[in-house]
Parts: C-alpha cells; sequence; structure tokens
C-alpha cells in the first residue's frame, strides 16, 4: 500500500501503514530498525506519521512546520524540493531529506546526554527507547521535550515493525560500591 498523506491526523492504522513504508524505504538504505522505531516514536508525536501534514492544519503556511518531522519553517523544506524536483508531500521525498540531512550534517547534532553523530544513530541498535529520546533531544529539539513519552512510542513501533518485545532500555548501572552492600 503507498503512503497515506493529506494534511489531517491521520488513525492509528493509517500511521502503522506509513510506518512500514518508511520502514521499507530507510531499513533498505541501512537505517538499523531501533533507529526507525526512534524516528517514528518522534513522527507519531509531530506528524501523525503523515506526510503531507502542515503544523496545526494551517495549510500553506510557510513559517509553521511540515511534513513528517514538521520541517521548521516549511519554506526551507518545499524550496529543497523543488529544487531537486521532487514532490514535497511525499514520504520517499522525506526519507530522501534524511540522507541529504546526514551526509551534509543538517539538522541533527548530538548533545552531551546523546553524543551520537547522525550517522551513528542511522546504525545503532541501542534500545528503540534510547534512540527515541536521542531522535527528540539531537534533531527535533522541541520547546517542551517529552522525553520518556516519545521513548515509550519508539518502543510501541519497534514491536509493531518487528513482532519483537523491545529490548531493554538502557539506564545508569549500580555503582560498583553497592554491590558490597548487596551480597
Amino acid at each position: 500500500m503507498p503512503w497515506i498523506t493529506s494534511n489531517a491526523y491521520l488513525s492509528l492504522d493509517d500511521q502503522k501503514n506509513n510506518a512500514v513504508q518508511l520502514v521499507y524505504n530507510l531499513h533498505s538504505r541501512g537505517w538499523s530498525l531501533e533507529a526507525c522505531s526512534g524516528m517514528l516514536g518522534n513522527m507519531q508525536t509531530e506528524s501523525t506519521i503523515n506526510p503531507g501534514i502542515w503544523q496545526d492544519l494551517k495549510e500553506g503556511n510557510m513559517d509553521g512546520g511540515f511534513g513528517l518531522v514538521q520541517w521548521t519553517p516549511a519554506r526551507d523544506f518545499i524550496a529543497w524540493c523543488e529544487s531537486e524536483g521532487l514532490p514535497y508531500a511525499n514520504g520517499d521525498t522525506q526519507c530522501d531529506r534524511f540522507e541529504f540531512e546526514l551526509e551534509n550534517h543538517l539538522q541533527y547534532y548530538p548533545t552531551t546526554r546523546f553524543p551520537e553523530t547522525f550517522a551513528q544513530f542511522k546504525e545503532s541498535t541501542k534500545s528503540p527507547y534510547y534512540l527515541g529520546q536521542a531522535f527528540c533531544a539531537n534533531y527535533e529539539r522541541p520547546k517542551a521535550p517529552d522525553l520518556d513519552a516519545r521513548g515509550k512510542q519508539s518502543e510501541f513501533w519497534y514491536e509493531y515493525i518487528t513482532g519483537n518485545p523491545p529490548p531493554p532500555r538502557q539506564g545508569r548501572k549500580m555503582p560498583i560500591y553497592f554491590y558490597n552492600k548487596i551480597l
């Protein structure tokens, strides 16, 4: 089934369709399933995994966000699409844009908490929870991030696309001096 695209919030079934399309596209380019899941967990919040949605459904608002990750301002993303001769409300075009950003060191900026480069993120097999948080902090950078929610959504998408529960979350390890207290 092709991408579902419109200026509307998608149902969960439609989001699942688009999630499969995204994974098919990006995984064939070397993106890990964990990285795809981390992106999907963010796209669920940003756009309901809809490549044709405008921020707040304000169609044509070039100052707002647009697409799967709500590129802001929309005019910059759309200008890139036009310069490449690509349709902007198309999921495959938007996957092309992720590759362009990765190759040109755009949009994704490592942080102290999530130090992976975009190239490392692309191939990472860390937990979907961690990668969902990393994508939020390093790529999306919203004003009010809810890292836990995006991490949990990423776990949902990992289970959906693989049919397996997500691996355990990476967290802080117990300091070595605590081991003596519990032995």
